[in-house]
């Protein structure tokens, strides 16, 4: 994670999305399963999109 604004495309689905930084990003608002989490390590060298997070959150509570 970054410390400005930024634009980005989410690594998954490649829409594009923004990053505010580390302080506020809408991306520190969520509650994202270890699991999850350590699936996007894993799996993708950047950020996701909420829709992408959203999604793989919902496929394991499944």
């Amino acid at each position: 994670m970054n410390n400005k604004y930024e634009e980005h495309e989410c690594a998954n689905c490649g829409c594009l999305m923004e990053c505010t930084g580390s302080v506020n990003c809408w991306c520190l608002e969520l509650t994202i399963p270890e699991e999850v989490q350590d699936f996007i390590a894993a799996s993708f060298d950047g950020c996701l999109c909420r829709n992408c997070i959203a999604e793989m959150i919902e496929k394991i509570k499944n």
